[in-house]
């Protein structure tokens, strides 16, 4: 037994980040309206990381610390 791929058993093209903010929690609301924005206007990765990262349920977002961050982010003045 199997899944019958052709009759629409497999669920393809979906995209799995939340739409909608759902958290209540107004700083983490407010970094996601500023990492949208950057990443929206500039071409970096690192900004549609962490709006990926922050559109994630909790049960389902990666551990990542501010010292590691910073620590990332030591020589790299001219990025975002």
């Amino acid at each position: 037994m199997g899944i019958d791929l052709k009759a629409g058993g497999r669920r393809t093209g979906r995209s799995s980040s939340m739409k909608a903010i759902k958290t209540d929690n107004p700083y983490t609301r407010l970094l996601i309206k500023l990492y949208k924005f950057l990443a929206r206007r500039t071409d970096s990765a690192f900004c549609a990381t962490v709006v990926k990262r922050l559109h994630m349920s909790k049960v389902n977002q990666p551990p990542i610390g501010l010292h590691r961050l910073s620590k990332y982010m030591l020589n790299k003045e001219g990025k975002t």
